[in-house]
């Protein structure tokens, strides 16, 4: 009896900590987890949306032969004469316009010039009401501070997961395991259980694709960002080296993300060789579009013009698949292939990334994966109002709020806090932020434990 007794006392601590830490973390972060899903689910449609806001610009009819790039950048310079030319954008479909992007002063934005006629159609600044969006889901509109608190809710919501599936995987017969997946709708309208069964199913249905979702998200995050950039470079894991010009000695320190826009995220940190030496004739962007055109880039993609004498011209495709990505640096001189990296040359985690990162954004597999990222979206905001619907459910006999009891039995709830910390150990924010709670818990809260009540664990 007794020992049966201590078995029932350790399964209870056992739920109650992964419950206080569940509730906890939930109760935190829940607002930015709205945000994060509602502008993810309207960026996911980034495409479509553009082309009905900028209709005007990006679209033409075809009609005969294509004018030579030099005649399109001629066009946007002679109506434009502050613009610096930066890069030239070219997309498959025939009745797209070139899209050119240039420098106005210490501004960004885009000239679209038609293809066939070197007219100019239009001029976008900045990333328009879709960049305001994107500010808000990757930093909340806050800077640096927003976006490490970004990566700490995202940090977050993969523990949440793994707990809330925990707390929601059956311990029952076959039925209990059923409706796990597929939850009773039986249940007495407005009462806990049926919020708990949609709550609980959802959350399993959702799991593995709001983990890619948010792991992916995690590689363009400050802190994790940086840290997965690095241990996929020093192990090699990212993509091999080729940033040597014609002379080992003009050697560079530049990446490539620091002159070319719209480029894969694995080779966002690949050293850009430089051109050399400087010779009376340089390749025109023409001539550099044919030898990667030859090299076998295609459309779509954008030539991103060389800087300065040591420049090269980057040739990046803008392709939704990863597996057709490619970058290549061509010498503006001698039209020399300087580095060429593909998806094929990416290390294994670097080509996990790049895969997660294309189902993150919609792009994987066309319209069914922007649909399925939507559908996940929707699902994390019904996880979190059924969690408060849960809670407000909850309330106890006085009609106050309460939260989860502390574990029984202390050994467990220590373990429990170190399989969190041994989770979190893979995003740098939410093993700092673990840490933290572990220390303030046996520092302070501890000292309270039988008297203090709902102080998080």
């Amino acid at each position: 009896m007794a020992e049966r007794n201590q078995t029932s006392k350790q399964q209870r601590s056992w739920y109650q900590s992964m419950w206080r830490w569940h509730f906890y973390a939930g109760i935190i972060f829940a607002p930015i987890f709205i945000i994060l899903a509602v502008t993810g689910s309207i960026y996911l449609f980034k495409p479509q949306i553009e082309d009905r806001l900028y209709k005007e610009m990006v679209f033409t009819e075809q009609s005969g032969e294509r004018v030579s790039l030099e005649k399109q950048v001629q066009a946007v310079t002679e109506k434009y004469p502050d613009a610096t030319v930066s890069s030239i954008g070219q997309f498959e479909e025939a009745d797209r316009t070139t899209r050119i992007g240039a420098m106005f002063g210490e501004e960004s934005g885009f000239v679209y010039v038609d293809p066939y006629t070197a007219e100019v159609t239009g001029k976008r600044m900045g990333e328009g009401p879709l960049g305001f969006i994107k500010t808000v889901h990757g930093e909340l509109f806050a800077g640096k501070a927003g976006n490490l608190l970004v990566e700490l809710a995202a940090s977050w919501a993969i523990i949440l997961l793994i707990t809330g599936t925990y707390l929601f995987w059956p311990r029952g017969d076959r039925g209990s395991f059923k409706r796990v997946f597929f939850p009773s709708f039986k249940k007495k309208e407005g009462s806990r259980n049926f919020w708990k069964g949609l709550h609980g199913s959802v959350a399993i249905w959702s799991t593995l694709g709001l983990v890619l979702i948010i792991g992916s998200g995690l590689a363009w995050s400050g802190v994790a960002g940086e840290w997965i950039n690095t241990i996929a470079t020093k192990t090699n894991s990212n993509f091999p080296q080729y940033a040597f010009g014609p002379d080992e000695t003009l050697t560079s320190k530049i990446v490539t993300k620091d002159i070319a826009t719209d480029i894969p995220w694995a080779t966002q940190n690949d050293v850009v060789p430089t051109s050399g030496p400087a010779k009376p004739i340089t390749l025109s962007v023409s001539e550099a579009n044919a030898e990667a055109k030859q090299l076998g880039i295609v459309k779509p993609y954008q030539i991103t013009l060389p800087q300065g004498e040591q420049g090269v011209y980057t040739i990046s495709s803008l392709h939704s698949n990863p597996m057709k990505e490619k970058t290549m640096h061509i010498d503006q001189y001698s039209g020399t292939v300087l580095s060429s990296v593909t998806f094929a040359d990416y290390g294994l985690l670097a080509k996990m990334i790049s895969m997660g990162i294309g189902f993150h954004e919609g792009k994987l597999f066309g319209l069914l994966n922007q649909l399925v990222g939507l559908a996940l979206c929707l699902g994390l905001i019904f996880i979190v109002v059924s969690s408060f619907v849960l809670w407000w459910k909850r309330r106890n006999g006085a009609g106050k709020l309460t939260a989860p009891k502390r574990a029984v039995d202390q050994r467990v709830k220590k373990i429990v806090a170190g399989l969190i910390l041994l989770i979190s150990l893979t995003m740098p924010l939410a093993a700092l932020s673990v840490i933290t709670i572990i220390v303030l818990d046996l520092l302070i809260f501890g000292r309270h434990h039988n008297k203090s009540k709902g102080v998080a664990a």
